[in-house]
């Protein structure tokens, strides 16, 4: 067992990623069926909107954890569900930290914010950290991600999000340090809704809005913390033997260091074997083999596994047993 793929420090997140349609769902139960038969508790989870995972396992999947063998359990979280929770968890906070937006129609903006552009990324990341928070329920926890590039902005968002929490922090404390200053001179800032009487807050620890920036701030490093850890982060990329999936994974990579997140391992899926030549596919063998030599120089230091075209769809936990026993073990 490739030693990245062990748990160290706790539980061990995997992150397969990879160019839509490029096997990456049946690598990552393959991946996860492996770690199962080598006796760790694995939970693989779908982030994929368009999901497919119970399609490679041949049953019916829910946002439920369900045991599909021993020490192998697997879940596709809902999207819509996602969304709306989010903005939910979202809405209420917003109506504890400023009573007086009661008064407005909070329910009809964030219905309108639903369909804002980012909006899908950051329920992502807010249901990663919710698996993250029960790990510990985990030896490794596999997830099935969306195409690349909404896979890359979600891994970005945890730094991305942290520059503006300390940002929005440092905004507040200039605002409150202002309403000190107005106290001082005018006295008490009070006003009234609903027949209720408020006191606008001018100290930190009283100050609701800075208790739940600083608890945003909190949950965020969690994630980031976790990611950016190699003894509890590995990233699989997987890739066709095809020049677009290799520059995709290039520009992956490239990204995924400017975020302090490890690539550990590429899988070349579909690599076209044959014995003998064959005449018509011989423009095709040549260019898979000018990309697998580009991958080699590409990706220098990092695992390669170069996985055959079979002659089926691998589906079924015995296809996926015996694929995720060439990816773990080479």
């Amino acid at each position: 067992m490739r030693e990245f793929l062990i748990p160290k420090e706790g539980f061990r997140t995997i992150f397969v990623i990879g160019k839509g349609g490029v096997g990456k769902t049946t690598t990552s139960a393959s991946l996860a069926m492996a770690l199962a038969k080598a006796k760790y508790r694995t939970l693989i989870v779908s982030l994929d909107p368009a999901h497919n995972l119970g399609d490679v396992f041949m049953v019916k999947l829910s946002d439920k954890p369900k045991k599909l063998a021993e020490n192998l359990y697997a879940s596709e979280l809902d999207m819509d569900k996602l969304i709306k929770g989010y903005l939910k968890h979202l809405e209420n906070n917003l109506k504890n930290m400023y009573r007086y937006l009661t008064v407005i129609n909070l329910e009809k903006y964030f219905e309108v914010l639903s369909f804002s552009p980012g909006i899908e990324e950051y329920a992502t990341l807010e249901a990663i950290r919710n698996i993250l928070l029960e790990g510990d329920e985990w030896d490794v926890i596999v997830f099935d991600t969306p195409p690349t590039g909404l896979t890359l902005r979600v891994l970005a968002l945890p730094r991305i999000s942290l520059i503006w929490a300390d940002k929005l922090m440092e905004i507040r404390r200039k605002i409150l340090e202002r309403r000190r200053m107005i106290a001082k001179i005018q006295g008490e800032q009070r006003f009234q809704v609903d027949g209720h009487e408020f006191v606008l807050p001018k100290d930190e620890e009283e100050d609701p809005v800075m208790k739940e920036l600083r608890e945003y701030r909190e949950e965020v490093k969690f994630v980031e913390d976790v990611i950016t850890n190699p003894n509890k982060t590995s990233v699989v990329a997987v890739m066709n033997p095809e020049m677009l999936p290799l520059y995709e994974t290039e520009r992956a990579h490239e990204s995924l260091r400017k975020f302090g997140v490890s690539l550990n391992m590429v899988v070349v899926n579909k690599v076209i074997t044959v014995e003998k030549d064959i005449p018509e596919i011989r423009v095709k063998l040549e260019a898979q083999r000018k990309v697998l030599e580009e991958i080699e120089k590409k990706f220098r230091g990092i695992e390669i596994i170069r996985v055959p075209m079979f002659p089926e769809e691998p589906r079924g936990l015995d296809w996926l047993e015996k694929l995720g026993g060439m990816i773990v073990e080479g």
